[in-house]
């Protein structure tokens, strides 16, 4: 009896040391640096996410001088619940250093939601969400983006539930789920869950702000008028241009344009700051920075300062009294001589600011202005002084700056470079490339906007060379960026 109490007591033992094990797996690492993680053990391997420094992951089955990485949480001993591989040597068993970094945005789907394996309606079915569960969402793919469990702290496309329609999300905001808990009972039967282009019920459930009652949001018309009519929406505001606008990369216009928006259009703009909007497509539902198509300066996009250039596109249409009233005035008014005087050189005033517009009015040839130099001289600021060197130049390193743009984080470096020599492509290129060496980080692309000697370092730039994290993108130069300079 005594051995068979002893046989079970070893065999209990066993199993709780196994059960340990199993939980325990592995071992916690930290990497020391921005670090890639890979579909596969190299490192020419799809790129799936990426780690910060000092984040904790878990580790295990190496091969190669490659592990697989896990969330730190995991308790499944199996690879195939990897979220990617990366180089065992640059994670450490401590942390040398922390640099944190926020990832994806956390939102709510208002009804039952397919999940899928591909950013399409054709996509194979692979799961669905509940009605105002929380996950996070990344990796936008136009209208799709991948989903991820709230608690999820790896950013990687492995870790990925799938991909859902991002137009079926809410952002998550202090006490955005308590008023349309009762929203999901509108949509009892939906088993297979929603799709982009689904019931026309959907959209009204989805568009509906929290505050409002939920019936009410139940009877609002069909989705396109829900659309079209509400200005607000749910966020932001949206708006009809009423003229050109031109949409920047950055809240500067020295930063990179990236698209040119026409009269007409209509847009939703929200996070407003520094005078200038984030603008997005009208239809944009999920309220994220990261989805902005660019941004734009407030006054042109509310169309303020824009009636001066109106009256100049419809003279004739509003002056016929004014006309008239014009011309009786000056035949009592006796100081004929004061008076044309001072109106001859109003007309004069937009030639210099809009040569252009007036010859393609006209249908003259286009205009060339010639401007005094000599008038300006004295009033820009001195040049930076340089205090670094690389390929033959002394440059100085003005600003580095990191946003988030559609997805991809950026950083740009604006760098004055000291020569007398208007420098090559060749020239622009290998210098750019040894700022990017130096600052380059994994996951992130580069811009480097390049000032030369004479010109204004708070306008456009020069040179504008951009890389990715594995090479560079493009090269271009302006021209019209050294008008006032020695160089033009």
């Amino acid at each position: 009896m005594h051995k068979t109490y002893l046989i079970i007591l070893t065999a209990l033992c066993l199993l709780l040391v196994g059960a340990a094990t199993a939980a325990a797996f592995g071992e916690i690492r930290y990497p020391d640096r921005p670090l890639n993680l890979r579909a596969d053990r190299s490192a020419q391997a799809r790129w799936v996410g990426s780690l910060h420094p000092g984040q904790k992951v878990r580790v295990a089955f190496m091969k190669d001088g490659w592990v697989a990485v896990f969330e730190p949480g995991e308790t499944r001993a199996d690879e195939s619940a990897a979220v990617g591989y990366s180089n065992v040597r640059y994670l450490l068993p401590k942390p040398t250093r922390v640099e944190p970094e926020t990832w994806g945005e956390l939102v709510y789907t208002p009804r039952k939601l397919n999940i899928r394996d591909a950013s399409s309606i054709n996509g194979k079915l692979v799961g669905s969400l509940e009605a105002m569960e929380r996950v996070k969402v990344d990796f936008p793919e136009g209208d799709w983006v991948m989903v991820f469990r709230e608690s999820a702290t790896i950013r990687s496309q492995m870790n990925a539930l799938g991909y859902c329609a991002a137009t079926y999300f809410e952002p998550v905001t202090a006490g955005a789920s308590g008023t349309q808990a009762a929203q999901p009972a509108e949509d009892p039967g939906a088993s297979g869950g929603a799709e982009v282009r689904g019931a026309a019920v959907t959209p009204p459930a989805v568009q509906a702000p929290p505050v409002p009652q939920p019936a009410a949001a139940a009877q609002s018309p069909a989705p396109e008028s829900v659309a079209i009519t509400d200005a607000s929406g749910d966020w932001g505001k949206v708006v009809t241009l009423q003229r050109e606008v031109s949409l920047w990369r950055d809240r500067t216009s020295g930063s990179t344009q990236v698209r040119t928006l026409k009269a007409g259009e209509r847009v939703r703009v929200d996070f407003l700051k520094g005078g200038w909007y984030a603008v997005f497509e009208e239809g944009e539902v999920l309220r994220s920075e990261n989805r902005a198509l660019g941004y734009a300066l407030r006054a042109l996009v509310d169309g303020e300062g824009g009636d001066a250039d109106a009256p100049q596109a419809s003279p004739a249409p509003a002056s016929p009294e004014p006309a008239s009233s014009a011309q009786t005035r000056p035949e009592p008014a006796r100081p004929e001589s004061a008076r044309p005087e001072p109106a001859r050189p109003e007309p004069a005033r937009p030639e210099p600011v809009q040569p252009e517009k007036t010859a393609a009015a006209s249908g003259g040839e286009r205009q060339t202005l010639v401007m005094d130099r000599s008038r300006f001289s004295g009033a820009k600021r001195p040049d930076p002084t340089p205090d670094k060197n690389a390929h033959g130049y002394q440059y100085r390193l003005l600003e580095k700056s990191e946003t988030k743009k559609y997805g991809v984080t950026w950083i740009t470096l604006k760098v004055f470079l000291s020569t007398t020599k208007l420098p090559d492509s060749n020239q622009l290129k290998d210098f750019s490339t040894t700022l990017w060496n130096e600052h380059r980080r994994a996951m992130r692309n580069l811009v480097v906007h390049i000032y030369l000697p004479g010109m204004d370092t708070d306008d456009i730039s020069y040179g504008v060379v951009s890389f990715d994290d594995k090479a560079m993108l493009e090269l271009w130069v302006r021209q019209v960026a050294l008008f006032g300079t020695k160089f033009l």
